[in-house]
């Protein structure tokens, strides 16, 4: 597997180590998503065939976001705009792999 590096001015990070337990909670979980939560126990590669599933998740995951983080939660994960964020980078991330007909590895 080859990984391409984020394009210039990008980033390509779903967040640091401590991000796990957010795409891991039960509040992830219950919205139905089923590839970000593998984070909470070990690194996750979304296969090619599986992006366009994924970006599905990361759509819902964003319609949200108010379930996910309270607009109350003002902790370093629980600002909604801080989980937007790094919901649409690995959007991008993901979109970029359907171009090229990839997968999307998250470590």
């Amino acid at each position: 597997m080859a990984v391409l590096d984020a394009p210039e001015g990008g980033d390509d990070s779903a967040g640091c180590e401590s991000w796990r337990t957010v795409w891991g909670s039960e509040t992830v979980r219950s919205l139905g998503a089923r590839h970000l939560p593998v984070l909470a126990e070990s690194d996750l590669l979304v296969e090619a065939p599986e992006v366009p599933d994924f970006l599905r998740e990361l759509a819902l995951l964003r319609a949200n976001l108010d379930l996910i983080a309270p607009p109350s939660a003002r902790a370093y994960h629980g600002a909604p705009d801080r989980l937007e964020s790094r919901l649409r980078t690995v959007e991008a991330t993901a979109l970029r792999a359907l171009e090229n007909g990839d997968g999307v590895p998250i470590r």
